[in-house]
C-alpha cells in the first residue's frame, strides 16, 4: 500500500511536470521520492525533485507551526481524494496521469503529511491548478 503511494505521488508529479516544459529550466530534475526515514519504521518521508519546489516551501508555504497533523491529514485526504476524482474522470488526461493511492489510516507522520499537503500548494502556485481542499491562504490563482 506504500509503495503504490509512493509510485503514484512520483509518478503523478513527474507527468504533471514533463506536459508543462516551458515552466522547467532546462537543466532542472523534477520528481518525488517517498521512503521511510531511517530512524523511524513510523515515519515515511517525501522529497521532491524540483529545485523551484524548496524556494516554495521556504519563502511562500506557510509555516509548520500552522498546522497540526489532523488537520493535514484531513485536508490530504481531500486533496488525494480531488485529485483522484480527476484521474478518473478524465479531467487533463496529461496533468492528472496516475491516481495517487493514499490511506487516510496509515500514519505517515507530521513531515510527511505537511509536505504532501505542500505539493497541492505549489501545484497551485506553479501550475495554476485549483483544488478545493487547500486552505484560502495557500490558495495563489
Amino acid at each position: 500500500m506504500k509503495n503504490l503511494l509512493a509510485i503514484g505521488i512520483i509518478s503523478a508529479f513527474i507527468w504533471s511536470c514533463t506536459s508543462h516544459p516551458k515552466h522547467l529550466p532546462g537543466d532542472s530534475k523534477s520528481g518525488l521520492s517517498t521512503h521511510k526515514k531511517t530512524d523511524s519504521s513510523d515515519e515515511w518521508e517525501i522529497t521532491v525533485f524540483d529545485t523551484e519546489y524548496e524556494t516554495f516551501v521556504a519563502t511562500r508555504a506557510q509555516p509548520k507551526s500552522m498546522f497540526t497533523e489532523s488537520s493535514l491529514k484531513a485536508r490530504n485526504q481531500m486533496l488525494v481524494t480531488e485529485w483522484n476524482s480527476r484521474f478518473y474522470s478524465g479531467v487533463n488526461p496529461n496533468f492528472y496521469e496516475v491516481a495517487i493511492d493514499y490511506d487516510p489510516k496509515e500514519n505517515y507522520g507530521f513531515d510527511f503529511e505537511y509536505r504532501l499537503y505542500q505539493f497541492f500548494a505549489y501545484c497551485n502556485w506553479k501550475y495554476g491548478v485549483r483544488f478545493n481542499g487547500l486552505r484560502g491562504i495557500d490558495k495563489t490563482k
